[in-house]
């Protein structure tokens, strides 16, 4: 209720700002909305999941002992909690709570922006990411569970936005998103790529110095226990129909085929890895999303197709993980020009973000044929200039006034 009420004035304060109702009005309405919407699906939910992992990872730390065996994050995250520690556990997973919420309004700015640095413009973005966020499973799921996907991509967003003009903050944002997360370890790949070394000197001291607020006052042993866990990263759950990797999919037919599974993921999976990370070179060659040739365009070139590769390279992809997969679902729709590649389009996303939740073998596994159907697209179309839809669509929301006078 608080909340409610809060957004509610805070919207109408800037509402009130003229500069602010003009240039940003119909955003700052729409993601309104979204709050609202998302916080009274989450004010009927009493259990949280997964936000208890890292309350109970915190008081471990706080304790000296090894994280418990489902805490499979780099130490950060338990570290930054440890001044809240006096608010008791209810209390942390309360300020959990709340920054997802604040996460939420900050993945709808921040995504919008970055659409309009791919050329969708004002107008579409806006519409776009709210029609994207309005109805969402992964999203739901990660408010439903208190999971961190959101801060994580927050961060690689503003990696992306900071680029090139502030070097250092961009590079500490995704040695940030790094840590609180170790897949996203992937996209520097494109920055060192550029050889840029005021870039690359900061991600690699932003990783030893956000290294060292653990260091410094625990050690090396939470790193340890988060090694161990990674390694034992199956123990922490059984076998999951709605755990949608690759390894999952292979393990679960191995054991109802009753063969031995362990030498066989790789077989499976390795082709897909290489699949989308062609996919990454070949969007990058043909500027297939930005079609201006320099450095930075290179970077927004390849980062969607490494979104999925961050994604489908991790031996558990929850049904939350997804969210990581917004910025190349919603940029292969500039590349569309055929009822064929929409009507796949349409099958992929909706598998991906329209689907519920459930358990059933083998079609519980869509959300991991989803990732692959992009991957396809965008490969499909990485020579292709935008479609005449994108742009009479582009030009036509652009033409109209998204704001209040």
């Amino acid at each position: 209720m608080a909340i409610t009420w809060l957004s509610w004035g805070a919207a109408l304060v800037f509402l009130k700002n003229p500069q602010l109702r003009s240039k940003h009005g119909v955003a700052i309405v729409c993601s309104l909305f979204i709050l609202l919407l998302y916080v009274n699906i989450l004010r009927e939910r009493m259990n949280y999941g997964d936000v208890w992992d890292y309350v109970r990872a915190a008081f471990d730390l706080h304790g000296r002992k090894p994280f418990h065996y489902r805490y499979i994050y780099p130490p950060l995250l338990a570290t930054l909690c440890q001044p809240l520690l006096p608010l008791g556990k209810n209390g942390l997973a309360a300020v959990f709570w709340f920054a997802n919420i604040l996460s939420l309004i900050a993945f709808f700015w921040l995504l919008k922006a970055v659409l309009v640095q791919y050329g969708f413009g004002r107008g579409l973005s806006l519409w776009l990411v709210f029609i994207f966020m309005v109805v969402n499973v992964p999203i739901l799921r990660t408010l439903g569970y208190g999971q961190i996907n959101l801060h994580v991509m927050n961060l690689i967003l503003l990696t992306m936005l900071l680029f090139p003009h502030h070097q250092i903050l961009s590079a500490l944002s995704l040695a940030a998103a790094v840590h609180l997360k170790a897949t996203p370890f992937i996209l520097a790949l494109p920055f060192f790529r550029t050889r840029d070394k005021k870039w690359t000197i900061s991600f690699l001291a932003g990783l030893i110095g956000l290294s060292s607020l653990t260091l410094i006052f625990y050690g090396w042993t939470p790193f340890a226990a988060f090694l161990h866990n990674a390694r034992n990263i199956f123990s922490g759950h059984g076998l999951c129909f709605r755990e949608n990797s690759v390894d999952s999919l292979v393990r679960a037919t191995a054991i109802l085929l009753g063969v031995d599974f362990s030498s066989t993921v790789i077989i499976f999976k390795a082709p897909i890895l290489v699949l989308i990370f062609v996919t990454a070179v070949y969007n990058m060659r043909h500027a297939t999303f930005s079609v201006r040739k320099e450095t930075r365009q290179d970077i927004l070139n390849s980062i969607p197709s490494l979104l999925v590769l961050m994604v489908l390279a991790s031996p558990r992809v929850w049904e939350h993980h997804p969210v990581f997969l917004a910025i190349p679902f919603l940029l292969i729709t500039k590349k569309l020009n055929t009822p064929y590649s929409w009507m796949w389009y349409c099958f992929a996303y909706l598998l991906e973000f329209i689907m519920p939740t459930f358990d059933f073998y083998p079609w519980s596994y869509g959300r991991l044929i989803s990732p692959i159907i992009l991957t396809i697209l965008m490969l499909r179309f990485c020579r292709k200039h935008d479609s005449d839809m994108f742009l009479c669509v582009r030009d036509r929301l652009d033409s109209f006034s998204f704001s209040f006078g």
